[in-house]
């Protein structure tokens, strides 16, 4: 170990460690899966209060924590305990910003093998999901509940890196009276956004079985006597006449063909004077980041799809007779990407 530490700024160094780079994630993942960090959120303990919390064999977590502490998402303290570092603080499952729901899906074993797919997608420029699966990811996901299940959690989880939550600051809702959410899930973003502007109306839409299971969300929040729910498909209409149309990273869940289907149901029931909010992944012409391209290969991998410059939107929207007006910058790549109907 100590002779690859001296190797790792040489080539086969720096490659022994890409090439390695899925031990740290599924060790993460482990962790996670055990709630470890909710058992240290009250202090520091030794390997054996946490297999006894944990109901795991405690040599075997010892060696994990100790690996996983020396890359900073644990600390031994020098009395041999472990306990959180801000890392490990963000999987905790009790925290608002938690990303415990987001690792419990990538690192999956069911998502993983669509992943393992890639070759299969760099070659055919179609899914790598399908390949692994025989169907694509939501009929997948509608089959398999608790998968679904899985999924949505971790798309709430993924709220806390877009910058969603500061959405209703960002933007100007003053001369807005209604708002409807296309494909808002639960209603978490919905409630969020009529929480932070009392004035509001708003509409959830969704598939008929995601509106049930969200009826309780709203009919919970506080905003129910403000908020409607109506079940449907996004491919053959929305709801009309309304202000202001939101969807939260939906459109990057499908390619192209796909998505100006999606934009035209919106533009169709849009009126002349209303505008069309996506919160989407924002990718700049040049020099991208690393987390963004690696979401960009996932989209193609598991959906055959893609993050989007905004030329790239622009080109959607013309084709569904919309324009794009504006984008607001959120955070990590994050942005509000403003479009109204063409003149």
């Amino acid at each position: 170990m100590q002779k690859l530490e001296q190797q790792e700024t040489s080539p086969q160094g720096a490659m022994l460690q890409m090439i390695t780079a899925f031990w740290l994630p599924q060790a993460i993942h482990t962790a996670a899966k055990w709630r470890v960090p909710d058992f240290l959120k009250d202090g520091p303990k030794t390997a054996a209060e946490l297999a006894r919390d944990t109901q795991t064999h405690e040599d075997a977590l010892r060696r994990l924590l100790r690996t996983l502490s020396s890359v900073g998402v644990f600390a031994e303290t020098e009395d041999g305990r472990f306990e959180l570092t801000p890392l490990s603080q963000t999987l905790r499952s009790d925290v608002p910003d938690s990303l415990r729901g987001y690792l419990m899906l990538v690192d999956s074993e069911w998502f993983w093998r669509g992943w393992a797919q890639l070759p299969h997608a760099v070659k055919t420029g179609q899914p790598g999901f399908e390949q692994a699966h025989g169907q694509p990811f939501f009929e997948y996901l509608s089959r398999h509940a608790e998968h679904g299940a899985v999924f949505n959690t971790a798309m709430t989880s993924f709220s806390a890196m877009s910058g969603t939550e500061v959405v209703p600051e960002r933007y100007d809702f003053s001369k807005v009276k209604t708002v409807v959410d296309v494909a808002g899930g639960q209603g978490s973003f919905l409630v969020h956004v009529l929480n932070a502007h009392p004035h509001l109306r708003g509409v959830l839409f969704e598939l008929p079985p995601v509106i049930e299971e969200a009826r309780a969300t709203l009919e919970k929040s506080g905003v129910a006597d403000r908020c409607t729910w109506l079940g449907g498909s996004f491919f053959e209409s929305v709801p009309t006449g309304h202000d202001l149309y939101m969807m939260k990273m939906i459109i990057h869940d499908w390619a192209d063909d796909q998505a100006v289907r999606i934009l035209k149901s919106c533009r169709q029931a849009m009126r002349d004077d209303s505008k069309l909010l996506l919160i989407e992944q924002l990718l700049p012409e040049r020099r991208l980041s690393g987390l963004q391209m690696f979401i960009d290969l996932t989209m193609m991998t598991m959906f055959g799809s893609k993050e989007r410059t905004a030329k790239e939107f622009q080109a959607l929207f013309a084709q569904a007779g919309l324009e794009l007006t504006r984008t607001i910058e959120l955070v990590n790549g994050f942005a509000i990407i403003e479009a109204r109907p063409s003149v």
